[in-house]
């Protein structure tokens, strides 16, 4: 009897250790793809380290949208074993690095399962739209 509340830690830790695992997403893709997308060098500041873990940058890329103006496209991938929400923000800046204004910008709420990796897309407002920031907020459900 001594070994009991061993048993039940044991127990206990294989169960959640079945349920974790339960809420991740596995996927499949070609392993030759015909796409060959611009990527682009990213910079990033990471002031929310669990944030990171929600929403890990995974890759940047960047192209022509038509009619002069440009779109973006961040991978992100929750590494987490379970169902994640966060926002996102997308700012745009002109070739002289000025903020691209906008009525209201908009944050955009993502859930992302566990192991996903999901596309987040932006086209610029304006042909004068250059460059481009990602601002990554987690939401709290309630």
């Amino acid at each position: 009897m001594r070994h009991l509340p061993f048993l039940h830690f044991f127990t206990l830790s294989a169960f959640l250790f079945v349920l974790a695992g339960c809420a991740t997403v596995n996927t499949v893709e070609p392993a030759n793809p015909e796409a060959q997308p611009n990527r682009v060098n990213d910079k990033q500041i990471i002031t929310d380290p669990a944030l990171s873990d929600i929403a890990r940058i995974q890759s940047v890329y960047f192209s022509a949208a038509g009619g002069d103006l440009k779109r973006i496209q961040v991978n992100v991938q929750n590494i987490t074993a379970g169902v994640k929400n966060f926002s996102y923000q997308f700012q745009w800046f002109d070739n002289q690095g000025m903020a691209i204004t906008t009525p209201a910008p908009i944050w955009h709420s993502v859930s992302i399962e566990g192991g996903q990796t999901i596309p987040l897309t932006e086209t610029g407002p304006s042909p004068q739209a250059v460059d481009w920031r990602l601002s990554l907020l987690e939401s709290v459900r309630r």
